[in-house]
C-alpha cells in the first residue's frame, strides 16, 4: 500500500514535499492553516518570485555551527538551483536568469508559480485541506497521527453565531499518518500563515530550539533626526559593529525611514544584528555616505575645500550627499544654517566629510517578525538526518524555514525550501511503513 503522508503546511517548502511524495506514490494530504496555500510564495520577490540563484552558494548562508554549515551545503548540492530550475521547467514553467544569478519565472509573476505547483498537486491527486490547525501530533515509531481543528465557514445568513470571522462550525479528528512532514515556515510575515504554531509542535515532540529571531528585515536605531531623513535613498557602504568590533559589511542602496534603516544591504546584515542584540551586545551601523571617493581625495578632503570657501557648508555637502544628510551633518557639527566654508573652516568642514564617511547610529532592535522575510534559529540540523526525518521520530521530518538555516536576500531561502521539501518528500514516500 502507498505511503500515507502528510503535509502541515502549504508553502514553498511543503508544495514542493507534497509534489515529490506524490510522484514517488504517496497517498498525500495537506493541511494549511490559512484559507488557501502559498500566500508567502505570492509576496517573493516583490510579486515576481526570485525562485532560486545560480551563483555560488557559499557564504550565502547561516546557521548556528559549522556542521550545520556543512549539512545545508551539502543539501543544496544533491538538490540544487539546477535541479530547482528542471523541477519547474517540468511543471511547465520557464524561467530566466538575471545579471546577479536570481532566477525568476519569464513572466516575473509569483502567482504563475503557485499555479503550476497547485496544479501538479491537482494532477498528482494530492489532496489540499485548507484552514486546517494541527492542535497535537501523536507519534509512534511506525503509524503517528495528528488532531486537527478545521473551520467551517459560512456567508452571513447562515452565520447564526454571528461571528465577525464568519465561522460555522469546527470540525475536530485524527488524522493517521505513514509519515509526516513539518512544513509550517517559521514566524516571519505573519500576514502570510507564518504564525510560529510549528515550532511549538517540534518543542513538544522533545526537539531543541535555537530562539527564533526576525531576519532580512529593517533596523531600528536611535536618532531624533531619522524623522528629517525619511524617505532619503542613497548608494552606500555599511559596516555592522558589534561591542566596537566589525562584524560585517555590504554595500548597495541605503533606505533611510523615521525609525533607522533599511534597503538590502540592511536586510543582509540584519541576522548578525538581530542574534547579538539579543545576546545583549551593543550594535552600531557604520555608514560611509561617500563610498565612490577615495580617502586621499584632496578635492574633497583637503586643500580643496577652501576653493568654495563662498558656498554654505550645506551647500557644499549637497554637493556630495543629499541635502537633507548634508542638513543633517551640519547640525550635529553645530554649524548653523546659512554658515559658509570660511567662516567655519576647513578643519570643522573636513570633520564634517569624514562623519559622512562614517556615520555611526546606535541599532536597537530589529523590526518585527510580520515586517521580516525570514527567521533566524529554530531546530538544530543535528537533530535531523541527511533527508530531514526526526532523530527521535523517524517518520516525521522537519523542512524549510522550521530548521536552523536562513540565507541572504536573492532567491536563496526559497532554494533551501524547494530543496529540503524535494528531499523529505521523496524519502517519505520511498520509506515503507513500519521500517
Amino acid at each position: 500500500m502507498a505511503n500515507r503522508v502528510i503535509v502541515a503546511g502549504g508553502g514553498a517548502s511543503g508544495l514542493a514535499a507534497a509534489i515529490f511524495a506524490a510522484e514517488n506514490g504517496a497517498k498525500v494530504t495537506i493541511l494549511e492553516h490559512k484559507d488557501r496555500v502559498g500566500k508567502k510564495l505570492l509576496m517573493t520577490g516583490n510579486g515576481r518570485c526570485n525562485l532560486t540563484n545560480m551563483s555560488d552558494i557559499r557564504g550565502k548562508f547561516y546557521s548556528s555551527d559549522a556542521d550545520s554549515l556543512h549539512k545545508i551545503y551539502d543539501t543544496l548540492v544533491r538538490f540544487d538551483a539546477i535541479k530547482t530550475r528542471q523541477f519547474f521547467k517540468g511543471l511547465g514553467l520557464y524561467t530566466k536568469e538575471k545579471r546577479d544569478g536570481g532566477v525568476y519565472p519569464v513572466s516575473e509573476q509569483a502567482a504563475v508559480v503557485l499555479d503550476v505547483l497547485r496544479s501538479a498537486c491537482d494532477r498528482l491527486g494530492v489532496r489540499i485541506r485548507t484552514d486546517c490547525e494541527i492542535t497535537a501530533i501523536h507519534p509512534n515509531q511506525t503509524e503517528g497521527a495528528v488532531s486537527v481543528t478545521q473551520s467551517v465557514y459560512g456567508d452571513k445568513e447562515q452565520n447564526k453565531r454571528g461571528r465577525k470571522s464568519g465561522v460555522v462550525s469546527e470540525k475536530r479528528e485524527t488524522i493517521k499518518y505513514d509519515r509526516l512532514i513539518l512544513a509550517t515556515g517559521g514566524k516571519a510575515a505573519s500576514v502570510s500563515g507564518s504564525d510560529g504554531s510549528g515550532y511549538e509542535l517540534v518543542k513538544r515532540l522533545g526537539h531543541r530550539m535555537i530562539e527564533p529571531l526576525p531576519a532580512l528585515v529593517q533596523l531600528r536605531c536611535e536618532g531624533s533626526f531619522f524623522k528629517a531623513l525619511s524617505g532619503v535613498r542613497a548608494q552606500c557602504r555599511i559596516r555592522l559593529l558589534t561591542d566596537g568590533r566589525e562584524m560585517a559589511s555590504e554595500e548597495g542602496e541605503l533606505q533611510l525611514t523615521d525609525y533607522g534603516i533599511s534597503g538590502i544591504p540592511v536586510f543582509q546584515l540584519s541576522r548578525l544584528a538581530s542574534r547579538a542584540l539579543y545576546d545583549g551586545k551593543q550594535c552600531e551601523a557604520g555608514i560611509d555616505f561617500l563610498p565612490y571617493i577615495e580617502d586621499n581625495d584632496d578635492q574633497v578632503f583637503g586643500k580643496g575645500i577652501e576653493m568654495f570657501s563662498y558656498k554654505t557648508v550645506e551647500e557644499l555637502l549637497s554637493g556630495l550627499v543629499h541635502k537633507k544628510i548634508a542638513a543633517v551633518v551640519c547640525r550635529q557639527n553645530g554649524i548653523g544654517l546659512g554658515a559658509t566654508v570660511g567662516q567655519t573652516g576647513v578643519e570643522k568642514v573636513s570633520d564634517c566629510i569624514r562623519m559622512l564617511t562614517d556615520f555611526r547610529v546606535r541599532i536597537t532592535a530589529p523590526n518585527s517578525f510580520e515586517n521580516a522575510q525570514v527567521c533566524c534559529g529554530g531546530v538544530p540540523l543535528g537533530e535531523v538526518n541527511e533527508n530531514f526525518a526526526s532523530r527521535k521520530f523517524p517518520n516525521i521530518y522537519i523542512i524549510g524555514e522550521l530548521l536552523d538555516c536562513d540565507g541572504v536576500c536573492g532567491g536563496y531561502n526559497l532554494q533551501w525550501a524547494w530543496a529540503t521539501g524535494a528531499i523529505a518528500g521523496r524519502d517519505a514516500a520511498l520509506q515503507m511503513s513500519g521500517q
